[in-house]
């Protein structure tokens, strides 16, 4: 199979093409380039083991397509008319405004909050929501492509995010932030990194018809790295506060409320941001090893309370932070240790605790 035709000016002004071709019996890919009608140079074929791709056949279309998603957010084009058009960020992202009360006599939806890196996408590339280029994950602008061929003005808005890390913030970012990223930190990223949508610029639609647009867009998709984020509509606040309850369970960071207005360019009140948790210092009483899968490392934590009862929490970060933790537990007992937790119980115990930092001597990975 052939991959699609990519362009760009060189510094004699003229304009190159380049594509890829996958050989799915053979397990390889080889790459064609040169002049715009000149001649074509061939590469030798690279044969492909199988690493984050079950298959031969797949993962030889994966490299090429993560091949091709690197020029095109270094210094190709998809199309020749648009070779000498800036890499523009466009407009600025739609940002949230605090939940404060349940907006009755309005249409309401429910999404769960990631906690991940926000992300739009254009013809352009990938960026942050201040404007920054991403360009740690070609895998998922190589994917993407082939859709601002057929809408050049489409925009994409979503996190950067993978559920199987949510309790390993530092793990992502680590992967995510690479401003010079090698072959290596490439790979990395292809096999955590996902890209979850959870909306799309159409200035003249509301929510509810965007939200539709995009369900229809990752169906034809059909990728499993780029997903779709969870939506809800909600008809009263017990419903809002039941998905909210829900996603703390799963171990989502919060809630996102959204009425059915239409995108804005802006902090806008069609976006409503619920994150009902606490954090403050307590003193630590005790880290608690694991069992089974857990034995060798820190499971869960006591620590005491204002007015002297002790709780328990879980904590937050990979294993080799809880086995630094573990080790380091004699040194840390009775030092303060940082608890999140939502609202209160009525007789003033945390709900869902969880710790998140420690007042270590050293600078052990911390936990986001």
């Amino acid at each position: 199979m052939l991959g699609k035709t990519i362009f760009k000016r060189d510094t004699n002004a003229r304009i190159r093409r380049w594509f890829f071709e996958v050989d799915e019996a053979a397990g390889a890919w080889r790459t064609h380039s040169g002049l715009v009608d000149g001649e074509t140079v061939t590469s030798g074929w690279t044969s492909c083991t199988p690493k984050s791709k079950p298959t031969p056949a797949e993962q030889a279309l994966f490299e090429a397509e993560a091949e091709m998603g690197k020029k095109l957010e270094r210094d190709y084009a998809l199309t020749i008319e648009s070779v000498d058009e800036p890499r523009d960020f466009g407009g600025a992202v739609m940002l949230a405004h605090t939940y404060k009360e349940f907006p009755a006599g309005q249409r309401v939806f429910s999404q769960p909050k990631l906690d991940g890196m926000r992300c739009k996408v254009n013809r352009f590339g990938m960026w942050s929501r201040t404007g920054k280029p991403i360009v740690s994950c070609p895998h998922i602008f190589a994917i993407l492509a082939p859709a601002f061929v057929r809408t050049p003005d489409l925009e994409l808005d979503g996190e950067l995010y993978n559920h199987q890390l949510k309790d390993n913030f530092n793990k992502l970012m680590s992967v995510l932030r690479k401003s010079k990223p090698t072959d290596a930190d490439i790979a990395e990223a292809a096999s955590v990194v996902q890209y979850h949508l959870y909306d799309t610029y159409r200035p003249a639609k509301g929510f509810e018809a965007r939200s539709s647009i995009l369900e229809l867009f990752v169906a034809g998709l059909d990728a499993p790295e780029i997903q779709l984020v969870p939506t809800t509509p909600i008809a009263s606040l017990e419903q809002l506060d039941r998905a909210y309850g829900t996603y703390l369970e799963d171990g989502y960071e919060g809630q996102m409320v959204r009425l059915d207005t239409p995108y804005e360019r802006k902090r806008s009140k069609g976006l409503l941001k619920r994150k009902e948790f606490e954090t403050a210092e307590f003193e630590l009483v005790a880290i608690e090893e694991g069992n089974g899968n857990w034995a060798g490392l820190a499971k869960r934590v006591r620590f005491k309370l204002e007015d002297g009862r002790e709780c328990g929490a879980g904590i937050r970060g990979s294993a080799e932070h809880a086995k630094a933790l573990l080790e380091q537990a004699p040194s840390l007992t009775g030092r303060p240790v940082t608890i999140r937790s939502f609202a209160r119980t009525p007789d003033g115990m945390p709900r869902f605790p969880v710790a998140i930092d420690f007042d270590r001597p050293d600078h052990i990975e911390k936990a986001a």
